[in-house]
């Protein structure tokens, strides 16, 4: 056991971390910030090193480079994470129920492949997609981060949201040319009123910005005063959130900011606060836009009332598909499936007839629905295996997935739906999984959410205890976000959106378990710790040296009995059965070294737990 002293008060070094663990923990932070950054640049630099020819972009001709260097990161990050495990030896830190449910998860997608004839590569690719951001959790699990790199890489990422927010408010008040300076080919988001800043589709940018709302909303149901100036920014970011026109991203973070609201009932209000800023800025845009909003907010329940089939399916669009991202977004690629995107018809919505026609408007969502709920009783167990059915994996291996018998002797009929990746990620998941994937999942999810809900119980317990960490709550109302969000997009699948919902959860599993390494130092802490919990103008003149159990009792009985009797606290007679407190065992600590002699022992002469 090191000590910060020895018993002749001469100071010894503190154990530092082993060279080469300390430089695989920044490895790993560095390559996590590079990915973060990559991830949200991603599209705009497939667009701007693309042909200069627009009609060359729209037919998936962008470069992959960008692809295969976001492959690479995420390999390397596994890499790192593994080498940091077995040189540190952390195999109890990766013990956990969520570690066990995500096994039997993954077992359960390899079974669901087997019994459907999915190729090996076929179904590393399919796993690859389904859970490369967990390599970012993984990889923060494995690292062992300080506050202060924690935050430089959250500034990092908030520098990129921060030009994001302000490209959104140009591209809302601007319109087109805000687009095309950008570089962006595909304007039918311009056309709809719809900002996505740098990302492919304002979905995507909408659950970047609902993650940074959640953070903030986090954050500020722990402090004790939120400036001024740091509501303006959150009204901006709210802003910004309104005009990519997401119905699912809004109600995820609305959602979501209410349970933060409940996990810390004494800063309720703040939270509520910021929820109510989220809805002005919406009743807002609504204001300005009130037949874009009409569209989104009504098409998903017109649209089941059509009949299916009713949609028109010209034979010669006029212009790119509006449910499609730009044209590099749209392409299909195992490493980076940049989905296509929901809330408009598949149609030329170029062409102004078509797009407010309620006629020939429905939800993609719905079109996949409707076919997918007649072909599931097929094989409701274990699904159609993973790499067969919609997605960019199925697309690349099979692009004609959509025709394999044993959907039917239709095959499975989208009707009219001009989409790469299937619009819904629960959706997908059970019809390649079938309702045990889909059942092993949500398990998994629980146990990843399970610590952190247990960790801020613990921070509500007694009102002389702080409130939970920010991340903590975070990372609860991201996951919560993160599950109403896939109802209406990829989420899981999101080339953008696992990496920082990864982040986030990787950060509070950090805070959890520091927290948890902090609260059991002040009672069983090696001696280079408790400089760190003693009062610091004791330090010096204290002799360094651990106390056993008989002579904190002892020591504990002797002041509270004086204290009884000079008219405080009365004697509690035996203390094997009450918890003392941290300010207690201290003092007890600096007056036993300070007379210089030992504690009486406790009469029974047993060490006692």
């Amino acid at each position: 056991m090191s000590t910060a002293t020895s018993s002749t008060g001469r100071r010894r070094p503190v154990e530092s971390p082993r060279p080469l663990s300390h430089l695989l923990s920044t490895a790993i932070v560095l390559v996590v910030g590079i990915l973060l950054v990559h991830v949200l640049f991603e599209t705009w630099a497939e667009v701007l090193s693309g042909p200069t020819d627009d009609e060359a972009r729209a037919l998936d001709s962008a470069p992959r480079w960008p692809d295969q260097l976001q492959t690479l990161l995420y390999l390397g990050l596994a890499a790192l994470s593994v080498v940091k495990v077995v040189v540190d030896r952390l195999w109890d830190r990766f013990r956990t129920a969520a570690d066990l449910a995500l096994l039997v998860l993954g077992l359960v997608m390899v079974l669901a492949g087997l019994v459907n004839d999915s190729s090996p590569s076929l179904m590393s690719e399919a796993l690859f997609v389904y859970f490369r951001g967990v390599l970012v959790f993984y990889a923060l699990r494995a690292a062992d981060l300080r506050p202060a790199v924690v935050r430089r890489l959250l500034l990092v990422v908030a520098a990129v949201v921060g030009l994001n927010v302000l490209l959104a408010l140009v591209q809302t008040v601007v319109g087109p040319p805000a687009y095309r300076a950008l570089g962006w080919v595909d304007l039918t988001s311009a056309d709809q009123s719809r900002a996505h800043g740098l990302q492919s589709h304002p979905d995507h940018l909408a659950h970047l910005l609902g993650l940074t709302m959640l953070g903030f909303m986090a954050w500020a149901a722990v402090q004790q005063r939120v400036r001024r100036a740091w509501w303006a920014v959150a009204a901006m970011i709210a802003l910004a959130l309104s005009a990519t026109q997401s119905v699912a991203s809004l109600l995820g973070v609305l959602v979501a900011g209410v349970l933060i609201a409940v996990l810390v009932r004494v800063s309720a209000r703040r939270v509520l606060a910021v929820c109510l800023v989220v809805v002005l800025c919406t009743v807002v845009q609504v204001a300005l836009r009130p037949d874009e909003w009409a569209r989104h907010l009504g098409n998903p329940f017109t649209g089941h009332q059509q009949p299916a089939g009713s949609e028109e399916r010209p034979t010669t669009p006029t212009s790119p598909d509006p449910a499609v991202s730009p044209a590099p977004a749209s392409r299909p690629s195992a490493a980076s499936p940049l989905p296509s995107k929901t809330g408009a018809p598949a149609v030329a919505a170029g062409t102004p007839s078509s797009a407010s026609s309620p006629t020939t408007v429905r939800e993609i969502q719905v079109r996949h629905l409707e076919p997918a709920a007649d072909i599931l009783p097929r094989q409701p167990l274990l699904g159609f295996g993973i790499g067969q059915f919609g997605g960019v994996v199925a697309e690349k291996n099979d692009p004609d997935w959509h025709k394999n018998p044993k959907f039917g002797p239709d095959g499975f009929d989208g009707y009219g739906a001009q989409s790469v990746q299937i619009e819904s990620f629960w959706l997908h998941l059970v019809m390649e999984a079938g309702a045990f994937g889909l059942i092993a999942f949500l398990v998994w999810l629980f146990f990843i959410v399970q610590p952190l809900v247990h960790a801020t119980r613990g921070g509500r317990r007694g009102s002389r205890q702080s409130p939970p960490a920010a991340a903590l709550l975070w990372g609860i109302g991201a996951m919560l976000f993160a599950g109403l969000v896939a109802f209406r997009s990829p989420a899981f699948e999101d080339p953008i959106f696992p990496a920082l919902l990864w982040t986030v959860l990787g950060l509070a599993w950090w805070t959890c378990r520091r927290s948890r390494e902090e609260q059991a130092s002040l009672y069983n802490a090696p001696t280079a710790m408790l400089p760190v919990v003693r009062d610091p103008s004791d330090v010096r003149e204290i002799d360094t040296r651990i106390l056993d159990t008989d002579e904190i009792l002892a020591l504990a009985r002797r002041i509270r009995a004086q204290r009884g009797a000079d008219g405080g606290a009365p004697d509690v007679g035996d203390l094997d059965t009450e918890f003392l407190t941290a300010d207690e065992i201290l003092a007890f600590a600096r007056q036993i070294r300070r007379s210089g002699g030992a504690a009486p022992r406790d009469g029974s002469g047993q060490t006692r737990t």
